[in-house]
């Protein structure tokens, strides 16, 4: 399921959208039934956060080896695929990456941008994984949600009695017509970024002026 490399071999300006994919990562199995050119185009017109590549855990306190060595598995490596679930478990709290989980995969360099990118990393209440802090949040009670949950959020299918697709309520708020605004960082990588300097080391952390996007389920 998914990409064809690992994560070590992608090319950042190829299909990338500031460090972020332009596919799910491996936080659900099961069929893509969801618009695919729809989603790809509000990533790459930066309306939607991309599919980053999730922490499975996240400490303010973590270096830069410990932040890297905590993303989940890339959806196209043999553990992924025997570890995936529907909806990943909770956690009891941040913990380090163990030394026996860092020699059980291949050794990364240590890009510091990408771990600059997870400084604050903030949870997914559905998935309960950890993303770049610009994730998506809901447009009625600005709660986040990471694109893998959005996309997985449908309309009402019509019945026997109600004739009608209605659009889908929002699941925090229970909402109706539930919508999703993402405000991109300042800087900009991949996709659309040619000819521009990346900043990310430096503005991670700074205020984003971009103007936010406002996207429906597909």
């Amino acid at each position: 399921m998914g990409n064809t490399g690992s994560s070590s071999g992608r090319p950042h300006n190829d299909d990338t959208v500031d460090y972020g994919y332009l596919t799910p990562q491996g936080v659900y199995t099961g069929p893509r039934d969801w618009n695919h050119a729809v989603v790809t185009q509000f990533i790459v017109d930066r309306k939607l956060a991309p599919f980053y590549r999730p922490l499975e855990e996240y400490s303010d306190d973590w270096d830069d080896e410990q932040i890297l060595a905590a993303r989940r598995e890339p959806p196209d490596s043999d553990h992924n695929s025997t570890d995936a679930a529907t909806h990943p478990d909770s956690r009891d709290g941040p913990k380090p990456p163990s030394q026996a989980r860092r020699s059980s995969t291949p050794k990364e360099p240590c890009r510091i941008p990408e771990a600059a990118l997870y400084r604050g990393a903030v949870e997914c209440p559905i998935c309960f994984l950890y993303y770049p802090s610009n994730i998506n949040h809901s447009r009625c009670c600005d709660q986040a949600i990471c694109t893998e949950c959005f996309v997985q959020i449908k309309r009402i299918e019509p019945t026997t009695t109600h004739l009608v697709s209605e659009p889908a309520a929002c699941p925090y708020c229970v909402q109706d017509n539930f919508g999703i605004i993402y405000t991109p960082p300042p800087w900009r990588a991949g996709i659309g970024s040619e000819g521009m300097v990346s900043m990310l080391p430096l503005l991670v952390h700074a205020p984003t002026f971009a103007p936010a996007g406002d996207s429906h389920p597909p």
